[in-house]
């Protein structure tokens, strides 16, 4: 009965026949919803839900020309989320695979073995999103960071690694996948076997051993060169900057050593970086090695490192 009485109730609200106490009682309860935290869904998801949503309100709107206002917009959505609540629930929390997330924390590199044989090295300040069962599908998520994989070889399930707008697909093969989230340039760098290197609305690139693909975030573009192996030298506890921007190795100088990189002069902003530096060595120590190979200053606060000529 609750339930019959709540939907005449919406019914009228949408059709501008509800009165002002139920008009106020929906409209507070729809305001709600703003503070409520929304669990993300999938693009197929939305899709589904889309088209579920236009095939219950088409009906009503071919037989009343009704010119909704917002509000009116908005309780459709809610009344469709009261009643397929529960369907959306469980394409949520029961259909998608459940993933472990795994994190390394500033300075530490950090060595796991996955269930089905295969080897993860986290460098610096990385997160990873690993499926709990491996047994189906062998797809992880570089959330933010720079992971070194040497995979087993499974050729009935292939190892899937998602690096934002690059998918990268293998067989059995060790390769290197730099992807952190403030760092414009991404790479896919293979040291045994072959890799497959989808970009996001484009063509794939099939790389073999000692071959890169660096992605331009800014520009959509993406090359394939010999592999520099320096780059790979974070696994040795060497953080390399290779023509790096400013904003970039801010990135990495906190990642690796957890300093805050700072300056107010333009000319040091738009200056390229190049050096090699010991993990190991002492934060400020580093900061100041980095500062004198580019004729540069240092003013230190707390984390926090100015540059300055």
């Amino acid at each position: 009965m609750e339930t019959d009485k709540l939907k005449r109730i919406f019914r009228q609200y949408l059709l501008g026949q509800a009165g002002k106490r139920e008009s106020d009682t929906i409209d507070s309860w729809y305001q709600s919803f703003d503070n409520e935290p929304v669990a993300p869904l999938s693009r197929e998801q939305e899709e589904a839900i889309r088209r579920e949503i236009w095939q219950n309100i088409q009906p009503e709107l071919e037989r009343k020309k009704v010119y909704y206002l917002k509000r009116s917009l908005a309780a459709a959505a809610a009344i469709f989320l009261l009643l397929a609540g529960g369907l959306t629930y469980y394409m949520v929390n029961k259909s998608a695979p459940a993933y472990t997330e795994i994190a390394s924390a500033i300075g530490e590199r950090k060595t796991i073995q996955l269930a089905d044989g295969s080897q993860l090295t986290l460098n610096a300040g990385s997160v990873i999103r690993i499926p709990k069962d491996m047994s189906k599908e062998r797809r992880l998520d570089i959330v933010d960071g720079e992971v070194f994989f040497d995979v087993k070889g499974n050729p009935a399930i292939p190892f899937i690694v998602q690096s934002g707008p690059l998918t990268t697909t293998v067989l059995g093969t060790a390769f290197n996948v730099s992807a952190y989230k403030g760092v414009n340039r991404m790479s896919v760098s293979v040291t045994d076997g072959k890799v497959s290197v989808q970009k996001a609305g484009g063509s794939a690139d099939v790389l073999v051993k000692d071959q890169a693909l660096t992605y331009d975030r800014a520009k959509k573009t993406a090359t394939v060169d010999a592999i520099d192996k320096s780059l790979l030298g974070w696994r040795q506890g060497t953080m390399v900057l290779n023509d790096a921007s400013f904003d970039d190795m801010v990135v990495l100088m906190q990642k690796n050593f957890g300093l805050s990189l700072t300056t107010s002069e333009v000319k040091i902003r738009e200056t390229r970086y190049t050096t090699e530096l010991s993990t190991t060595m002492d934060p400020v120590k580093a900061a100041e090695v980095l500062a004198a190979i580019h004729n540069l200053k240092i003013e230190v606060t707390g984390h926090v490192v100015t540059l300055h000529k």
